[in-house]
């Protein structure tokens, strides 16, 4: 049957917000791959987060086909049992892709926190956010027996055991409380890090975005007790749908942008420093990639090295380290950022001693 009501509306906006975040998306994936950065389990879940969103699109797209968006007196029996069958489809992927995009957000943060603390913090959000997540897409098609009930009112429901607008009414709230964190946890554990103001400033602004996507959630929220209170399903969800897209896409964004920093620079120019939020650090099979890296029209500013040095603490195991220093013309020190420290560190003199005495044959 042809587009109405809503659907139309919700087929531009959820098709220009998957764009929106494809682009951004590629853009980071760009920056980490080719600019020698290194792609870490959050450029991977992200990925994930993008397939499962583009599948939601997809469903609701073929929804609004049959009606969704739509009055239910507007539109045949047929058609609102095809359009409620595909939207389910498509909460369910999306159920998942809210869980994942909101741990990427708190894996990339993993990359640059260094006290104990923080991590344990992160891994609470991440557990709980991924629970109710996947609790929320298996209660979608196991609230009600027989599943055939949920989107065909000629099959009598012999039970309800799950309360589905509760449990959405729990998760879209934890989701919308884990944004208004993830933006203001940055400011606190990083502003006293040892880094470059501006990298700082960087990572807690673009983070601090994810305001936005919690006005999304709390939006969604307020949204959802009617849906339980109302027989037209189809009309009444599309509100809901397009804040759940918006709120998925700006989660996207903001956790791409602090990444795509040394993409700016060299485009537009610039200093851009190896920080552990574009740096690989995890599955890189015993190989850790230190150092600094600075752009600028003056080439004498900038000395970079390339030493491959064994590691004392790990057997039959060798650490590439990019060194690279730039001296400070007012201090005659050199300055230099040490991955294995987890810290930026500012020295005068640079030190490498064996157990065994010897140098590595080169």
């Amino acid at each position: 049957m042809p587009l109405g009501g809503k659907g139309p509306e919700t087929i531009a906006v959820l098709s220009v917000e998957l764009v929106l975040a494809a682009f951004f998306i590629a853009m980071r994936f760009y920056t980490r791959k080719v600019m020698k950065g290194g792609v870490g389990s959050d450029d991977y879940l992200l990925m994930v987060t993008w397939i499962f969103q583009a599948l939601f699109v997809a469903f609701m797209i073929a929804s609004s086909a049959y009606g969704f968006g739509q009055h239910r007196t507007d539109i045949s029996s047929e058609d609102v049992r095809m359009a409620t069958k595909i939207e389910l489809v498509g909460q369910f992927a999306v159920s998942l892709a809210m869980g994942l995009s909101k741990t990427s957000v708190a894996m990339f943060l993993m990359r640059i926190v260094v006290a104990v603390w923080h991590k344990v913090v992160l891994w609470f959000w991440i557990v709980t956010m991924m629970a109710w997540s996947l609790l929320l897409a298996i209660s979608v098609f196991a609230q009600c027996t027989p599943v055939e009930a949920l989107w065909d009112a000629r099959v009598k429901i012999k039970s309800c055991p799950i309360n589905l607008t509760n449990i959405a009414f729990i998760m879209c709230s934890w989701s919308a409380a884990m944004d208004f964190f993830l933006a203001a946890f940055p400011w606190a554990v990083l502003w006293n890090l040892n880094m470059q103001k501006r990298e700082k400033i960087t990572i807690c602004v673009s983070l601090s975005l994810g305001i936005l996507a919690g006005i999304c959630g709390v939006v969604r929220t307020s949204g959802l007790a009617v849906l339980s209170q109302t027989a037209d399903y189809l009309y009444a969800t599309a509100d809901s749908v397009m804040w759940t897209s918006s709120e998925l896409t700006i989660t996207i964004i903001c956790v791409s942008i602090p990444v795509l920093r040394p993409l700016w620079i060299g485009l537009f120019g610039g200093t851009v420093s190896s920080d552990r939020y574009y740096k690989q650090s995890d599955g890189s099979d015993g190989i850790v990639t230190i150092g600094r890296i600075r752009k600028t029209p003056k080439k004498l500013d900038t000395e970079l090295g390339l030493d491959t040095i064994p590691r004392p603490d790990v057997k039959d195991t060798q650490i590439t380290a990019i060194g690279a220093t730039r001296h400070d013309l007012d201090t005659g020190s050199e300055r230099s950022i040490l991955r294995d420290s987890q810290t930026i560190q500012k020295v005068q003199e640079f030190t490498i001693a064996y157990e065994n005495g010897k140098a590595p044959q080169t």
